[in-house]
């Protein structure tokens, strides 16, 4: 997950919201293509037990089934996006023969004109994202046309390269990433990034940072967007499919949250782990796990490692994990959890203490520190229940 300043947990929400708002205030025989992608959007989300996208999907369908469909070339790319959303074998018929009708009327009667909706990108997408069963038939024309019109503002690449994709066509490069700042261009790019070429982590990185900087100057209420930039009912969509890919676990906050860690253990890295310092809040544990070891065993002239090998690894040990020690079992359980606390100081704690803040080492993600901190935690409250024997 990239940190980020913006909490893309509570963003989902808000597009969320903004996506169902805009639904309300428009119907699929008015703005077919404006509701095809609001329904795309919901797809992000899947398709069973998803009722926002079962009911903008079957009203989608019933346009696409209608007479109404189809007679405007402009109709392609709605159809293409509702024969792409359906599970329905007899109307997805239907609209692959609507949408074929119009591929021939563009392509071989009317040719390529200026005013040809292939000379659209989100039409050229859209058609390569739905009609992969019969796009053969049209490749090489499309991506003629795809090459001719590469050029111009990032927004209008980026919807190319995608059908190039979708075409498994992918020998173009991907745009450059710096300079761009219209906020839509930025969303576009960011969207290509993060459905086509995730391993560019770094470009991504960048990308989500630019995104964050025009952030605060974007309306997505169509009703409450004064002196913002109301971006498209597209622009939209791609915007919720990328963060939904950045968000495809459980919200870390709230797993911090729920998790029944130790209250010392909670208090010391809260901080750090909401403002995504998650070396930080390991860092602090660590600290915290030393000193909780002193005080208990009131050794206070080792640290760390020493600590650990002077409390819990002799033969006649100070803190004794469990009443068997005596026993095989026992005294296997009692030196692996001795080793385990050995290791949160050497593997956690070490590297964070000696390494730049900037060294890939550190490199950490918030489920990798709760993982690590729920180890802390359980090494802690073992070392609560056992026996302490004091020199």
């Amino acid at each position: 997950m990239v940190p980020l300043k913006i909490n893309l947990y509570e963003l989902k929400e808000e597009l969320k919201r903004a996506l169902i708002h805009r639904l309300s205030a428009i119907t699929p025989y008015e703005h077919p293509l404006d509701w095809a992608w609001i329904a795309y959007a919901f797809s992000c989300d899947g398709q069973k037990n998803n009722p926002l996208f079962e009911q903008s999907v079957d009203a989608l369908e019933k346009w696409a089934i209608s007479e109404e469909a189809g007679i405007k070339d402009k109709n392609l790319a709605p159809l293409c996006l509702c024969y792409f959303l359906s599970s329905n074998q007899d109307i997805k018929h239907i609209i692959s023969n609507k949408a074929e009708s119009i591929l021939k009327r563009v392509i071989i009667k009317k040719g390529i004109t200026k005013f040809s909706p292939l000379n659209d990108p989100e039409q050229v997408f859209c058609v390569t994202l739905g009609l992969k069963d019969i796009i053969t038939k049209y490749s090489h024309q499309l991506i003629e046309i795809i090459i001719k019109n590469m050029n111009g503002r990032p927004l209008r690449k980026a919807l190319y390269l995608a059908s190039l994709f979708e075409m498994e066509r992918n020998t173009h490069k991907l745009p450059e990433v710096e300079g761009i700042q219209n906020p839509e261009d930025i969303i576009t790019i960011l969207w290509l990034f993060e459905r086509y070429k995730s391993e560019h982590s770094e470009k991504i990185k960048f990308l989500w940072k630019s995104y964050e900087n025009v952030h605060a100057s974007i309306g997505f209420d169509i009703t409450d967007s004064e002196g913002l930039i109301l971006i498209s009912n597209r622009t939209l969509a791609l915007l919720y499919e990328t963060v939904t890919k950045e968000t495809k676990g459980p919200n870390p906050d709230m797993l911090f949250d729920l998790y029944p860690l130790h209250p010392q253990i909670k208090k010391i890295a809260e901080k750090h782990f909401k403002s995504k310092n998650y070396v930080g809040a390991i860092f602090e544990a660590t600290k915290k796990l030393n000193e909780f070891i002193q005080n208990i065993t009131e050794i206070k002239d080792k640290e760390e490692v020493k600590l650990v090998q002077a409390t819990m690894k002799q033969n006649n040990p100070i803190i004794v994990f469990n009443d068997f020690f005596h026993e095989k079992s026992g005294e296997n359980e009692h030196f692996g959890l001795a080793l385990i606390a050995e290791g949160i100081f050497k593997a956690f704690r070490n590297p964070k203490g000696h390494k730049p803040e900037d060294h890939p080492m550190l490199k950490m993600d918030p489920y990798e520190a709760l993982d690590q901190l729920i180890i802390i935690d359980y090494i802690w409250k073992r070392i609560e229940q056992a026996r302490i024997n004091k020199k």
